[in-house]
């Protein structure tokens, strides 16, 4: 692409192929793992990085990397098309000019994906589309910035300068599974599953709940199926099928038994979030069980919205809102 090599306004590029070229949905951990090995062996020679891949499993890449790579201090992007570059008519180039431009900036420090006009965070960020230009979105967190005649960066939103020296955490453990609940599921299949899979030493679940974090008031019996998981080790996550918003856990009575159960609230954390988030806690040798399930609810890399600043829950009283509104105030 000319504009990459002979504008003068344009950073100069060193590009990296791998071999052989795989699907995106042939990507997973290890692949993650390969890409932050590379970034940390070559982190002092480049001002940014830009990673080109398919757009499936995309924002998992991401939001593992957003993990992996530990006082980040460059920014690392993300992108690729809807359409393939051969074409005539295709949104790759855009996608990739803009990448590159947002990768020279001295002022980022964390991972992101560039798809159509809009930069978002790498661990707030979720397909949406398999058809549209606009791709990916992110719930829960404004654009980091979007671009039209000129680019509106929301400064705001950027995440402050590392503290300590730049490392890398490959290590990560898949032993998790993911569960999203339907009406009328048969419960006693799903305490089977887990039973079995804790013959196989798993260490995570990822339950996909109703609403606010909710599952059916009836289903005792899982409950204390979950109860008997934590006990025995397993970290229980409880994140909501809802697209945007929250997991509030106690504010309803299924809530409060889950929370009795010891499953941890995934706040309001995307799906590819929660669980490689999940996977590389667990995946660190210096951290309890108990550490796991305490660091899944503090925002390490900006995946999560802090709870004083999350909005009440529904039907609060007054008084809850007061104090929420309260708290929001004292941060800025």
């Amino acid at each position: 692409m000319k504009e990459l090599t002979d504008d003068p306004e344009m950073p100069e590029i060193i590009s990296h192929e791998y071999q052989p070229l795989i699907d995106s949905s042939d990507m997973g951990p290890g692949d993650w793992a390969m890409l932050a090995r590379d970034i940390h062996k070559n982190y002092y020679y480049f001002d940014g990085f830009v990673i080109l891949m398919g757009t499936d499993t995309m924002a998992y890449a991401a939001s593992a990397l957003s993990f992996m790579l530990q006082n980040l201090g460059k920014p690392v992007i993300f992108t690729g098309s809807q359409i393939p570059l051969r074409e005539p008519y295709n949104d790759a180039r855009k996608n990739l000019i803009m990448a590159t431009i947002f990768a020279s900036s001295d002022t980022m420090s964390e991972v992101c994906i560039f798809f159509h006009d809009r930069l978002l965070r790498g661990c707030r960020a979720t397909k949406v589309n398999t058809s549209k230009l606009k791709a990916f979105d992110s719930p829960n967190l404004p654009p980091l910035a979007e671009i039209g005649i000129n680019i509106e960066e929301n400064d705001h939103l950027s995440r402050p300068p590392p503290r300590g020296s730049f490392r890398i955490n490959t290590s990560m453990d898949t032993r998790t599974i993911t569960l999203r609940l339907v009406p009328g599921f048969d419960d006693g299949s799903i305490k089977a599953m887990i039973h079995a899979a804790r013959q196989t030493h798993l260490k995570g679940l990822v339950l996909q709940l109703y609403g606010t974090g909710n599952l059916p008031s009836l289903k005792d019996d899982l409950v204390e199926c979950l109860a008997n998981a934590t006990a025995a080790g397993v970290v229980v996550v409880a994140t909501t099928q809802c697209q945007t918003g929250s997991v509030i856990m106690g504010h309803y009575a299924t809530g409060q038994k889950l929370l009795g159960a010891g499953v941890v609230s995934a706040n309001d954390m995307t799906i590819e979030a929660t669980t490689t988030k999940l996977a590389y806690l667990l995946g660190r040798q210096d951290l309890s069980i108990s550490e796991v399930r305490d660091l899944m609810t503090v925002d390490l890399r900006g995946e999560m919205t802090p709870e004083t600043d999350l909005p009440p829950p529904p039907l609060a009283s007054t008084y809850q809102k007061a104090i929420a509104k309260k708290n929001r105030s004292r941060r800025y």
